[in-house]
């Protein structure tokens, strides 16, 4: 059975930075079989690294962890997002936290034009980044080429399943 992002992100908060499997196994009181699977899958999946006997947690780990202390953080109206179109005008639509951005993109509630303008002039990373402290993610960002692939990254850190 695969680890859900909850018990992933319990594991990888237990870890730090460099580690050994006998630190794995010590930190997360695991038995020592459960623990070398769980490492397996962590590696796997891309959120531990390994190199030289020893681990780390990856980019892809420490982008989950940054999420779960984002993605619940929401702001008052004078911070929230405001989307406009190519000539500045605002549309009708606030987002104060990821979470309000992921049910945008999920419902296609913002014509896909205004977000690749915000995304191509760096506007909405700039926000994620600066107001709600999302600096991975807002690098992160930078690199989707299309708004199924920012859905996706958006899943994933917010920890949806």
């Amino acid at each position: 059975m695969p680890l859900s992002n909850r018990k992933i992100r319990e594991l990888l908060k237990l870890l730090g930075g460099e580690f050994t499997l006998n630190d794995f196994i010590s930190k997360t009181q695991l038995s020592p079989s459960t623990a070398k699977r769980y490492l397996h899958e962590l590696i796997r999946r891309g959120y531990v690294v390994e190199s030289g006997g020893k681990y780390s947690v990856a980019e892809k780990g420490l982008l989950l962890l940054e999420g779960e202390s984002v993605s619940s953080r929401s702001v008052g109206e004078e911070y929230s997002y405001v989307f406009t179109n190519e000539n500045g005008v605002p549309i009708p639509l606030r987002v104060d936290s990821l979470e309000k951005l992921y049910i945008v993109l999920k419902y296609k509630l913002l014509p896909e034009n205004i977000l690749k303008y915000h995304l191509e002039k760096g506007y909405l990373q700039s926000w994620i980044s600066s107001v709600l402290g999302g600096t991975l993610l807002a690098k992160k960002i930078n690199e989707t080429r299309s708004p199924s692939e920012l859905l996706a990254l958006l899943e994933e850190y917010l920890g949806v399943e």
